[in-house]
């Protein structure tokens, strides 16, 4: 004889509520934990506004597999105390843009250069939360609102021939700048 539905429930019922606990706290959690490793391992270098590494290659794996036709620059940062600014020039051969991502590894903005037309990127980072002093935004500057204090800016230039381009790539990379308002 088989048990009654209603058994079989409160037996599994215990199961289920911890099936589904377990996975909200892995789709809420992880994207966290997965930014907060990423600023563990950072260099001071990294940490020190922009950070301009070297082309990508087989032996760089901090992020799942990168991409070994972009050439990447990024910029942390922090507007829990007041806002930053943005700028960079994306105006090269080929594809490039600038992508910012919250501290849960959410992506709230991107620009690419064909947004961006033939003029530079001037964008002021603002918090979530309001500040004590309204800031100045300067002239033609967008405003972008966080929605959260930390945030990743990861730029990205498609190189097609670093070494037929790295003297366009890397000057339209060196032209961003993350600093605070």
């Amino acid at each position: 004889m088989s048990r009654p539905p209603r058994h079989l429930l409160r037996r599994l019922l215990p199961w289920l509520l911890v099936a589904a606990t377990v996975h909200l706290l892995a789709v809420w959690a992880l994207p966290r934990v997965i930014m907060w490793r990423l600023s563990a391992m950072a260099t001071p270098q990294e940490r020190a506004g922009v950070y301009l590494p070297p082309m990508t290659d087989h032996t760089q794996r901090r992020v799942v597999m990168p991409s070994p036709d972009l050439l990447y620059a990024t910029c942390a940062l922090d507007v829990a105390e007041r806002p930053m600014r943005i700028r960079v020039d994306l105006r090269t051969p080929g594809y490039s843009s600038v992508a910012l991502y919250a501290a849960n590894s959410d992506n709230y903005f991107v620009l690419n250069d064909r947004q961006a037309g033939d003029a530079p990127v001037d964008l002021v980072l603002i918090g979530p939360k309001a500040y004590a002093q309204a800031p100045a935004i300067p002239p033609g500057a967008r405003t972008v609102t966080a929605p959260s204090n930390k945030s990743l800016l990861l730029m990205r230039v498609l190189v097609a021939d670093y070494g037929a381009q790295k003297d366009v790539v890397e000057a339209a990379r060196r032209t961003l700048r993350c600093e605070p308002l």
